[in-house]
């Protein structure tokens, strides 16, 4: 029904059409950078019907402080679907796509995909 939108409160995040988010954690480990502590990890499974291309398979990191977010979304690991400009006819051809995250006992992020079970092990090397 149109109209009643502000009846409602407004969403402290959004995601851009498609892109499903599968999954989502909250980051209390620390092993990555004080940044990202308590900030959310979004796992994008990836369009399957978006125009003109395909597209979120990603994950992202939100930045909250307290309860909510402090920040823009940005991404985080990128390049699952593939090499180069995405642009299948079937999103099953995407390479990988996120699904699922976990947060290790030392504090590395663990990421799992949904189309050949990979699981991938992200570790900060900075200084």
């Amino acid at each position: 029904e149109v109209g009643r939108c502000d009846q409602f409160e407004d969403p402290i995040s959004t995601a851009p059409g498609h892109f499903a988010p599968n999954d989502v954690k909250f980051y209390t480990g620390d092993h990555f950078p004080a940044r990202y502590q308590n900030g959310a990890f979004v796992a994008y499974h990836g369009s399957w019907n978006r125009q003109p291309r395909q597209a979120g398979y990603q994950v992202s990191f939100l930045p909250f402080e307290g309860a909510m977010p402090s920040g823009e979304q940005e991404k985080f690991a990128d390049g699952f679907a593939g090499e180069g400009d995405f642009r299948p006819q079937n999103p099953a051809d995407a390479e990988y796509r996120p699904m699922g995250l976990a947060v290790g006992p030392d504090g590395t992020l663990y990421i799992s995909d949904s189309v050949k079970g990979r699981i991938w092990r992200v570790k900060y090397t900075g200084s």
